[in-house]
Order: structure tokens, then sequence, then C-alpha cells
């Protein structure tokens, strides 16, 4: 009897674990961050920060983040670990520094300190999804359950934060903080070996695919019987096999590949687009939201909150039904409608300029949040070579990043200078230009079995 081919199975093992491993840490600390979206900014202006250095010290959240983002993934290819609970130790320093400050500029250290706990953990955990989801059929489901997860966390957040200061101090509200990443923490070196683990069975999961090709290409040659299916599984395989392989003979280095993605204009069309969403969220959800809400439309912290985590609560329903829209309309569309519901929930403002406008504007930006997250996340893995996806990533946060660093300052001195207004109008015309240079200019992909990375 000839023997049966083996086959190579891409099915991810453990995924419901893997993702309750994630989310345990990473929910907490979007969590914890979450708290501080109306705090950070009113606490610092209470120390005396102008509406510009308030934007600066938002912004060095972004900053760290870009410093990591990239050496954290060469490091993380190169040891086959991930470094979640080295950020989640990070963002814990911060959360202690909010609380032992007592002037604003003490705040950028700490800051900076939970954005490059930030990036750690996203880069991170966007790296073991990207290779652990590769090929997942449900794969849109997956990445939107995984993000409804964390802007759930993140959402309810602000308004919990926004009240602990307004009933008690902002230092309770960090002190809150605190403790939550002390949890945090614990849960993150608790999930440390396992997470490791993980990295180490997709080395050797890779290597036993790779002999399984070999055979199952063996036993086709012989028999001349085998499926269609196990010829093309086997064949990919090899063909990684010989790409790893012929890297390793020419040299090519992490720098040469860095720059092939550069020169993929979809890859960085994408990356445009999500620099202007975190140029726009980060401006305006952690800066002009609180500071108009505060000064201009004389609404108290708690109502700020509220209204914060009302937003982000119908952002995580529209989360939910996002992959019934990705797979309806396609990732390119979905990607479009979000980012054009985003920017009519700026203009809506700029144009009636009132308490209702103000809180519909904020509900829309969240919402056209929940429809893109994970339809960029998916575009940007459809763009991509997969024996590229460590330097996608790294690029892929770096580039969108700066929207976190040049948002709040760029916002901030538009409203110093001029006022508000002038600030929403140049949120508004950075969304509507990278909605549309995407929009007419990106390529549409129609592969369903793209791998899933998360935001």
């Amino acid at each position: 009897m000839e023997p049966k081919p083996t086959p190579v199975s891409t099915k991810p093992v453990s995924t419901k674990r893997l993702l309750i491993a994630i989310l345990s840490t990473i929910a907490l600390a979007d969590f914890g961050l979450g708290l501080n979206t109306v705090v950070l900014p009113l606490y610092a202006k209470s120390l005396g920060a102008s509406i510009i250095t308030i934007g600066l010290i938002i912004a060095s959240f972004g900053l760290a983040r870009i410093f990591v983002n990239i050496p954290i993934s060469i490091i993380s290819k190169k040891l086959n670990a991930q470094y979640i609970h080295i950020g989640i130790l990070s963002i814990f320093l911060g959360a202690v520094g909010y609380l032992i400050s007592t002037s604003y500029y003490q705040l950028f250290l700490f800051r900076f300190l939970e954005g490059f706990g930030s990036g750690i953990i996203n880069t991170s955990s966007m790296i073991i999804l990207t290779k652990r989801l590769y090929k997942e059929e449900k794969r849109a489901k997956v990445l939107s359950r995984y993000m409804i997860a964390r802007r759930l966390s993140m959402g309810s957040a602000p308004f919990i934060g926004a009240a602990v200061a307004y009933e008690f101090s902002d230092k309770a509200a960090f002190l809150l903080y605190a403790v939550i990443m002390a949890a945090g923490l614990i849960i993150a070196f608790y999930n440390k070996k396992f997470l490791n683990s993980i990295n180490n069975t997709d080395k050797t999961s890779l290597q036993d695919n790779s002999e399984n090709a070999k055979e199952n290409i063996k036993i086709q040659t012989d028999t001349e019987n085998n499926s269609t299916e196990n010829i093309d599984i086997a064949n990919d395989a090899e063909t990684s096999i010989k790409t790893a392989e012929a890297d390793k003979k020419i040299g090519m280095n992490t720098r040469k590949k860095y720059f092939s993605l550069l020169y993929n204009f979809n890859f960085i069309a994408l990356c445009f687009l999500t620099f202007t969403f975190f140029f726009s969220r980060i401006g305006s959800r952690r800066e002009l939201v609180p500071l108009v809400g505060y000064s201009i439309m004389d609404l108290n912290k708690a109502d700020i909150g509220l209204l914060v985590s009302i937003s982000a609560v119908i952002g995580v329903v529209l989360t939910y039904y996002s992959d019934r829209v990705i797979n309806v309309m396609g990732v390119k569309k979905s990607i479009i409608t979000s980012f054009i519901i985003t920017a009519v929930g700026v203009l809506s403002f700029i144009i009636f300029n009132n308490l209702l406008s103000f809180g519909l504007s904020i509900i829309l930006l969240s919402a056209g949040g929940g429809f893109s997250g994970p339809a960029r996340n998916i575009y940007l893995m459809d763009s991509v070579d997969k024996n590229h996806y460590d330097e996608a990533i790294g690029i892929y946060r770096t580039l969108s990043d700066f929207g976190f660093v040049l948002g709040p300052i760029a916002i901030g001195a538009v409203f110093d200078y001029f006022n508000y207004i002038n600030a929403y109008n140049l949120v508004a015309f950075i969304l509507i230009f990278a909605t549309v240079l995407f929009g007419f200019f990106a390529k549409s992909y129609r592969n369903t079995n793209a791998p899933v990375v998360a935001d």
C-alpha cells in the first residue's frame, strides 16, 4: 500500500488561549491609558501648561513609539521572543510617575514611558498575531472580536477616570491607573513563558512543514495521484524555504527589506492613511475634546468623559459588525467609507459649532474608527510579502505613529495661535486628502485568505 501524503496544517493552534493571554494584559494597558484621556490634559493645564505645551506632552507618547517600533520588530525576529511584559512595566512606571508628579514638565518623561511601553506591546502583539493567524479563514471576525475587547477597555475608561478626578482628584485617577497597571504587570509576567513558547512553536512548525512539504513533493512525483491542494501547499512551503535560503546566500539584510517596502506604493499609501487616522484621533480626542469641552462648551470632566465613553461604545458596536461590512463591501471600500464617516464628524462641528454638533463629532470620529480598524490591518497584510511581515509591521507602526507626534503639536499650535475652529479645519483637511489619495490610487485586493494583524 502506498503511503498517504501528510497534509501541511496552516490552522492556528490554541488561538483562543493566545488571544486570552494577550488581551489579559493589553486590555488592562488600554484601560489604564484610557483613564487619562480627559484627566491628563486638564491636569497639565492646572499645573500651568499652555495649550502648545499640552500638545507636546501628549505628542511625547507617539515619539517614544516611533523610537521603539522598528527595533522591537528586529529584536523579536532575531531572538524569537516577545516583550509584552517589558512594555507593561514601562507603562506602570509612567503611571507611578503621574502619581508623584508635581510640575507639568515632569509629565513629558512619564508620557514618554507610556508611549515606549505601548510601542512594545502593540508591535509585539501584532507580530505574534500575524504569524499565528496567517490564512485564518475567519480572520476578519477574529480581528474584530480582538479589537472589540481592546476598544471596550479603552472606551469605557475615560468616563471612569474623569468621574474619579471630578469626585476626588486627578491624583486619585492616577492612583487607580497605577493599581490597574500593577495587576497587568503580574499577569504579563505570568503569560511570558506561554507567549515565548508560541514563538518557539512557530519556528518548529515551520521546520516540520518544510520536511512535510518535501515529502509531499516526493510522493507526488512517485505516484502522480495526490491532490492539487497538497501540491500547492507543498510548493508554497518549499518556495518559502528557498526564499529563506536565498536570503542567507546573498546576504540580504534587514535594511534591504525595509527599502523594498518603502517602494511599495500601496503599503505606503496605507501607512499615510493610518498616520492621518492617528493624527486626527490623538489630536482631537486627547486634546481638542477635553480642552474645547472644558473651556468652550463649559462641560465638567465627568460630562466630557461620559461623552467620550458613549462614543467609544458606539464604535465598539460598529467594530462587532465590521467583519460583515468587510465581507460585503470589500477591504478597500470599507476603509474609504470609514474615513468618510470620520471626516463628516469633523465637518459637522465646523459647520454648526454648538454643543450638539460637538457631541455628534465625537461619536462619528469613533464610529469611523470602528469600521476602519480591521479593514486597515487586513489591507496591510494583503499588500505585503509574507516573508517581510516583521519589517512591514515595524515600518507601518513607525510611519503611522508620526501621527501621534505631529497631531497634538500641529493642532495645539493652530488652536493656540488662531482658534479651535481652525484646529478642526486642519483635522478635516488631512483626513479628506488622505482618503482621496488612497481611494484613487491604492490597489484593491481580493485575496480573502490574507493574514490578519492587530491594531
